[in-house]
């Protein structure tokens, strides 16, 4: 394939075998991200069967349908309540163990995750998928950390922003997976739900037979560590060349400005008058990511295409129409990323995702007002189809992965852990908040559920606007002055 027209890919001088090979060994983290977050969604009725049978069996009476959805809900959102313990952790864990062992040491959380889930239907019990869903949640928290943070620091210095696009393409990827697999044909039945959970172990196994024959991470060897021999010996098998004289001192230049910026805590940058509006922007942009609704189709698509009106079946396999709408958009944003710029992007992504929820939130009225009118509901269902995945697209231009690369190019070496720390935890509760509460709104607002996230996208958009500087082609030198003498406005 030719990379020429796509800036992120322009050089690919130092794309070794090697480099390839850790690479792929290491976003099979992101790829059990994706994968986890999209396996719940199209087994919804059987797990609510499985609740049923549980409850009947151990009090002797029916549940309510109420409570059902309830114990779903908790289900699906538990597993960001991971998130956030192991995402907020990745740093620590990083430091302490390396990336290359974070993620070694990551993948026996991974199993036991997956073990728990898989051996839920066995132990008749929905507490064990709970238990389950939650150290998968850890598992994956952690991945979404140590992964793009091992890829960047082996990636050499031209192929970083290209390769960096890699981790989102491995989420896409692993939720098409488990929407594939979600379907009635293969593994969207009673007896195979429990086995569609427990293949969350394939990818922490994989990833534990592949990375063994990885390096550490050279920076993390030669900053952290001050080993300045194992870094070359890194540096030379992920180059192919003993030519590596250029990349320590690359090496050692960000380590003298790591020690000229003294590192700084969370409290110091809630606290520091310069970062507070980075910060703030930063926050907004995790915000705009979750609270744009994305999860709410990702995690209930399936119940949301049945409402429209499609049948069941028909419904599983429009939700995996998502999964490659998502894959296909990772791939067309990358040459976009460097070509339009960041905060170009995410306008377009926001004010797409705003047209279609009117658009869904439309299709379910006129569904209901004309619902005598067979060839009207079939008519709708369509639209509604449409709409969803229309959203789905405007998610994957822009908000889909611009929240991160902006939060990271605001901050500079020092402040940049702590920013990432609180954006991570943000992002996965906004994750918990909209897993936990979709339900709930659904049963209450009825047709108009996608209307709060609307008026949420209105008001990033508007924030987008007013607010966020365009980061491509800035040092953060100059992004920091924009903050210091702009008060809020920038040069767009």
């Amino acid at each position: 394939m030719d990379f020429r027209g796509w800036k992120g890919f322009s050089h690919l001088q130092g794309l070794t075998f090697f480099l390839s090979y850790a690479i792929l060994a290491a976003v099979l983290g992101m790829l059990q991200f994706g994968y986890n977050t999209g396996v719940i969604n199209a087994p919804e009725k059987n797990i609510e069967y499985f609740m049923k049978d549980v409850y009947k069996d151990r009090y002797g009476e029916d549940i309510s349908e109420d409570s059902v959805q309830r114990l779903y809900s908790l289900a699906v959102s538990i597993f960001a309540i991971g998130g956030m313990l192991g995402g907020f952790s990745g740093g620590i864990i990083a430091n302490r163990f390396g990336r290359k062992g974070g993620l070694l040491l990551n993948n026996v959380v991974g199993i036991l995750g997956a073990c728990l889930m898989g051996c839920t239907k066995i132990a008749h019990s929905y507490e064990m998928l709970f238990v389950g869903r939650f150290v998968i949640g850890v598992n994956c928290g952690l991945n979404t950390s140590l992964v793009p943070m091992y890829i960047s620091e082996i990636a050499p210095l031209n192929l970083r922003g290209g390769l960096g696009t890699v981790n989102q393409l491995a989420v896409t990827i692993g939720l098409l997976v488990s929407q594939v697999l979600g379907i009635e044909q293969i593994l969207g039945t009673n007896d195979g739900w429990p086995v569609l959970l427990g293949l969350a172990i394939c990818p922490a196994v994989l990833q534990l037979l592949l990375l063994p024959f990885c390096p550490e991470s050279p920076r993390y060897l030669l900053i952290t560590k001050k080993w300045e021999e194992e870094a070359r010996k890194a540096l030379r098998k992920l180059r192919a060349s003993n030519q590596v004289d250029e990349d320590i001192e690359e090496m050692k230049a960000e380590e003298h400005a790591q020690q000229a910026e003294a590192t700084i805590s969370m409290s110091e940058l809630i606290c520091s008058p310069t970062l507070r509006s980075p910060l703030i922007i930063g926050v907004v942009m995790q915000l705009s990511q979750q609270l744009s609704g994305i999860n709410a189709v990702f995690y209930y698509s399936t119940d949301l295409f049945t409402t429209s009106g499609l049948p069941h079946e028909r419904a599983k396999f429009a939700t995996i129409g998502i999964g490659i709408i998502m894959v296909i958009m990772t791939l067309v944003s990358i040459p976009l990323m460097d070509r339009t710029g960041r905060r170009t992007l995410h306008l377009y992504g926001l004010g797409g995702m705003f047209i279609f929820s009117i658009f869904i939130t439309i299709s379910f009225l006129i569904k209901e007002f004309f619902g005598y009118v067979q060839e009207m509901i079939d008519w709708m269902s369509y639209l509604a189809v449409v709409s969803i995945l229309g959203f789905v697209v405007f998610f994957a231009v822009g908000p889909g992965s611009i929240p991160w690369m902006i939060t990271a190019e605001l901050f500079s070496q020092g402040p940049r852990p702590a920013a990432m720390s609180i954006a991570v935890l943000v992002n996965w509760i906004a994750n918990f908040l909209v897993g936990i509460c979709f339900p709930s709104m659904k049963n209450h607002l009825e047709n108009y559920t996608f209307l709060p996230f609307s008026a949420f996208l209105a008001v990033f958009w508007i924030f987008t606007y007013k607010r966020v500087p365009e980061t491509k082609n800035k040092t953060f030198e100059e992004i920091l002055a924009l903050f210091r003498h702009g008060n809020g406005r920038f040069d767009r």
